[in-house]
């Protein structure tokens, strides 16, 4: 039988409803199974909504729409140096006790997204109700003004699902060995310069020592010290400094306890920690939602070392899919495959998946 090529629609299918071939798949692995994206082409471009440029007044703390100031006529009166003088003293001199009215030019978009960096702290919806009260002089009725917000607080928990979702199946794609802490000392540093040189030394390690690595920064609930947590994965052979145990004390618990510290970057940094997981343990997918929770609590963007991806390139066969995903969703086009699928590159056989397969297989994000 002759098979399809990449890029070729799907073959026929069979009283499951599974083609031949899938060709030109995206790959993921989602902790237990692997998942395939079939290949679709999307000839409608794109359009993109141009956002109406306002101008706002912020006084007191408080917003206010100003109506644009007319334009200046092309051919300006000449007027001379004295009259400009004699205008000036006419006009009654500005009060300096009240405070001045500043006016910018932006988009309602933009001030949104200030006002939801603002009240990042409070309940989604007093959130919701606080950005409300302050953005509503920008609107000239209550129903325009909860369509804008209602639809701005859905992108922006959409675009947190997918940095989420980004997030974990770059994670799901590794064997990252240590969940790693690495705690601000200002004996060493300042808080600028420990980010700096911290996310500088990661980069060398990544560079010359094939280290992975991928994480968040926090800030302690008590102290409001600033932290970073990463998963970090070391090749056997390209470790820095040494793994020493050392006691350290424990504020929540108020107890002291044995920690895994890093005696490079103890000397470089301070305080750090390195726990051992493992894919298989339950402590992996725990520390996932660890770091995933601090992205929404403070806005955090996650780091990446570079090497790290969301999806493996392959053709599939209808005989390595398990179950079409819709059978339970109809506008889901996803295939459940076998632990054990082939993968395949352009017509050549790559081998049984494995992490050496899939090494030999081009990637995506």
């Amino acid at each position: 039988m002759k098979r399809q090529q990449p890029g070729d629609s799907v073959g026929e299918l069979d009283a499951d409803g599974i083609a031949v071939w899938y060709p030109n798949c995206k790959v993921r692995f989602d902790g237990s199974n692997y998942i395939a994206t079939p290949h679709t082409t999307n000839c409608t471009r794109r359009r993109k909504h141009k956002e109406q440029v306002i101008a706002v007044s912020i006084k007191d703390g408080k917003l206010a729409l100003e109506k644009e100031p007319q334009k200046p006529p092309s051919t300006p009166e000449q007027i001379t140096v004295e009259e400009a003088i004699k205008a000036h003293e006419k006009s009654p001199p500005e009060s300096t006790d009240e405070p001045k009215k500043v006016i910018r030019h932006t988009t309602r978009k933009q001030i949104f997204d200030e006002l939801y960096e603002k009240y990042l702290y409070l309940k989604p919806k007093e959130r919701k109700q606080a950005i409300l009260n302050d953005m509503r002089p920008l609107f000239e009725n209550e129903d325009a003004l909860k369509v804008f917000v209602d639809d701005n607080c859905l992108r922006r928990w959409r675009n947190l699902v997918v940095r989420r979702q980004r997030f974990a199946r770059k994670a799901y794609n590794q064997h990252f060995r240590y969940f790693a802490t690495f705690t601000y000392s200002d004996e060493k540093h300042t808080e600028e310069s420990f980010k700096k040189r911290l996310l500088q030394t990661l980069r060398r390690l990544a560079t010359r020592h094939k280290w992975l690595y991928m994480g968040v920064w926090e800030r302690g609930k008590e102290t409001g010290r600033l932290h970073f947590h990463a998963l970090v994965y070391i090749p056997d052979g390209e470790a820095v400094g040494s793994l020493e145990e050392v006691t350290d004390y424990n504020k929540k618990t108020g107890k002291r306890k044995m920690i895994i510290q890093n005696t490079f970057f103890a000397e470089k940094f301070g305080r750090n920690e390195f726990d051992d997981i493992s894919f298989s343990d339950m402590v992996y997918g725990k520390a996932l939602a660890y770091l995933t929770k601090y992205m929404e609590k403070n806005n955090e963007k996650a780091v990446y070392s570079r090497g790290l991806y969301e999806f493996f390139r392959s053709d599939i066969q209808g005989a390595d899919v398990v179950a079409k995903m819709e059978n339970i969703d109809e506008t889901d086009n996803r295939l459940v495959l076998a632990s054990d699928f082939t993968c395949w590159d352009e017509g050549v056989k790559v081998g049984e998946v494995s992490r050496e397969t899939i090494a030999m297989l081009p990637k995506s994000s």
